[in-house]
């Protein structure tokens, strides 16, 4: 009889762990999904009714308007029209607008989010900046993954910080978080990818060096300082030459298949070319011509956005 006992107590034990471990999962799940959720905090006007996802499917629908403004964790979104796909949770966005985590901040004309993976897709007169870096961006598509800490954007995609310039097809910028900071870790550029830097010795602040090619990968450190740069396929640089002393001596132009370059300290302290080299040393007296250029160099600061 003393043993029956003993057993019942260890299976009500057991059944109680297990009753109190699936209430503490349960807990934690729904904690979870609330952290997920987007809360529409202000609109003018609300409606209901059914209407086709991007995933295809008919879906009930609650459409706001007018001031809308939504919050999920710390990212603020505010627009004209949204509209959530009840169903697959998507979040459909129209006109004027504006995301923000206090670390990015973008505004487009048009945006798909998706709540659940915190992915945003942007369209249309996008633009963007890190507010700790200053990074600017400027495109007409873009793709957010926060969880991730990517920002891609893409068609006549363009990008400023301080006085550089970077352009090409698509650029995707790779972050780090240090320090409850965004900083740039590495970024990629694929098509008709055009670096320009000011000539930083240069006293007339009128000298760019330029580099060149169909893909560019740009390495930062912790500090995001650049470490080092590597073109592939058409690549070309031009730079400017000084000597010990940082008297000018000239301007280097290379061209190769492919152009890798080491910086210390944010100099540059190598470079690389292989494939198809060609190089030459123009004098002096060409500093300052625009026939010494790179094809394709333009300056866009007249496009940068203003924030």
């Amino acid at each position: 009889m003393k043993g029956t006992k003993t057993l019942a107590l260890v299976l009500l034990c057991l059944l109680l762990f297990q009753a109190n471990d699936s209430i503490l999962k349960l807990n934690h799940n729904t904690a979870l999904a609330e952290k997920k959720k987007i809360i529409l905090q202000q609109a003018d006007k609300l409606q209901g009714g059914k209407k086709r996802s991007p995933t295809g499917r008919v879906e009930e629908v609650r459409s706001v308007s007018g001031n809308v403004v939504f919050v999920q964790e710390n990212l603020l979104l505010t627009c004209d029209k949204a509209t959530e796909f009840l169903e697959s949770g998507i979040v459909q966005l129209r006109g004027n607008i504006f995301m923000t985590d206090r670390k990015l901040e973008v505004y487009c004309d048009d945006a798909l989010y998706y709540p659940d993976t915190g992915i945003a897709e942007l369209e249309n007169n996008v633009k963007g900046r890190l507010l700790q870096n200053n990074l600017i961006t400027k495109s007409e598509r873009a793709r957010i993954d926060n969880p991730s800490n990517q920002i891609s954007i893409y068609k006549n995609a363009i990008a400023w910080q301080g006085e550089r310039q970077l352009s090409g097809d698509s650029i995707a910028v790779q972050l780090r978080e240090l320090n409850k900071k965004k900083n740039i870790e590495k970024i990629t550029v694929i098509g008709k990818a055009f670096l320009a830097a000011r000539d930083t010795l240069d006293p007339s602040r009128q000298l760019y060096n330029q580099l060149s090619g169909k893909t560019m990968y740009i390495e930062l450190d912790d500090q995001e300082t650049v470490t080092g740069v590597q073109v592939d396929s058409q690549a070309r640089s031009l730079y400017h030459t000084y000597d010990e002393d940082q008297t000018p001596t000239g301007i280097n132009y290379s061209s190769g298949n492919r152009i890798v370059m080491s910086f210390t300290d944010g100099q540059l302290d190598r470079i690389a070319v292989s494939g198809n080299v060609e190089g030459k040393q123009y004098p002096n007296k060409l500093r300052g011509s625009r026939k010494v250029d790179l094809p394709g160099f333009r300056l866009r600061y007249d496009e940068k956005p203003a924030f």
